[in-house]
């Protein structure tokens, strides 16, 4: 089925009535890399993106410091190094630390990844088994089934797109273009906040003030089409009840990545990292000024 009205076919062509709903082409893997011209190598960028200025600090802190035990034990002291043997200790202890903090950012990115790829697999579902089994035996779908039906695809769509601004905290989409999702007015070329209200559903109210996020908001929306194709009779009941899963997996993907994000790192490691790159800070030039033999 289709979603326009078409006429008939010639030449294997066919034109459409009405085109409400703009979209710009673009192909599979189309963003799957960048393609910013770069002007200078990323070792060498100093502002967006760039650890520079975070370690410039302690940097110069260590390097005053070194200073300072340098000149204790040229002028005050005979002899001010530490034994060599603490430096091993100390990197071990750190290493370890890294490599959990390490592994457990990739994870954390790597479960997220997996969780919106269940949920893009689970829409390409959903939409084709909808395209597929919404229609009438003993006659032509009606302007409103088939405007429901495109409203329904349209909410599929803009979930990721929600789930995404819920994760960032970008709660501002819910206040700032509500009066233009009552008017039925699409908003185009705006920021990420903005980019999937056109695809809303006319008079739809967010709700997140309230405390019911939009990702939740639409999945209402897809069950409740689920539940009117079954009283119509474009579904049987074991396909709306797979159906019914689709969405189930959507949400439950969608509660993952939302797990992701409100779980913080343990107390613990908050402290230990800190506490032990304060005891490698105070021990690393002492000790290799002891094992230089100056």
């Amino acid at each position: 089925m289709r979603l326009v009205e078409q006429s008939n076919f010639s030449n294997g062509s066919s034109t459409t009535n009405t085109q409400h709903h703009q979209r710009r082409a673009t192909h599979p893997f189309m963003k799957s890399h960048r393609s910013k011209p770069r002007r200078w190598p990323l070792v060498l960028r100093f502002i967006k993106g760039a650890v520079h200025s975070a370690v410039l600090v302690p940097l110069i802190c260590h390097a005053l410091f070194t200073v300072l035990v340098v000149c204790l034990d040229k002028y005050v002291y005979d002899s001010l190094g530490l034994p060599p043997t603490i430096i091993p200790s100390l990197s071990i202890v750190v290493g370890l630390i890294l490599v959990f903090r390490n592994q457990t950012s990739y994870n954390r990115f790597w479960d997220g990844r997996n969780a919106l790829t269940t949920i893009h697999t689970a829409i390409r579902n959903l939409a084709r088994s909808i395209l597929l089994n919404s229609c009438n035996r003993n006659r032509p779908l009606t302007v409103a089934e088939r405007q429901d039906i495109e409203r329904t695809i349209r909410v599929m769509i803009a979930f990721p797109y929600a789930v995404k601004n819920y994760l960032r905290a970008e709660w501002s989409v819910g206040w700032s273009v509500q009066p233009l999702i009552e008017n039925g007015a699409g908003v185009g070329g705006g920021s990420s906040k903005e980019e999937y209200v056109d695809l809303l559903p006319t008079g739809f109210a967010c709700l997140e003030d309230n405390g019911l996020s939009i990702p939740l908001q639409l999945s209402f929306f897809v069950e409740g089409f689920i539940k009117r194709g079954l009283e119509r009779g474009w579904f049987d009941p074991p396909g709306a009840s797979q159906m019914g899963n689709q969405v189930s997996t959507m949400v439950d993907a969608y509660g993952k990545m939302e797990t992701i994000k409100l779980t913080p790192i343990p107390i613990a490691h908050l402290y230990a990292f800190p506490q032990n790159g304060f005891l490698s800070f105070l021990f690393f030039s002492p000790s290799l000024w002891g094992e230089g033999g100056v």
